[in-house]
């Protein structure tokens, strides 16, 4: 696959999210992508965003703070 941004190759690594929410952050480490060696652009497949989504709607209504957690621990 080609970076939309730039044309650059793409590599798999894990990534930061981080999700700013109203009362809170979210910061999920180690979460997998694929990242461009170019222009440093993260691309998330479908199924590993809508884990990403499931792990913040559970998390924002207990959360006041800030919570950091690891995907793989947190996505099964």
């Amino acid at each position: 696959m080609k970076c939309i941004e730039c044309a650059g190759e793409l590599t798999e690594k894990t990534k930061t999210y981080v999700a700013n929410l109203d009362s809170c952050v979210i910061i999920i480490k180690n979460v997998p992508a694929l990242v461009c060696e170019s222009c440093g652009e993260v691309y998330y497949s479908d199924e590993v965003f809508e884990r990403i989504e499931t792990i913040v709607e559970k998390l924002k209504n207990f959360i006041n703070d800030i919570a950091v957690i690891d995907y793989a621990k947190s996505a099964a």
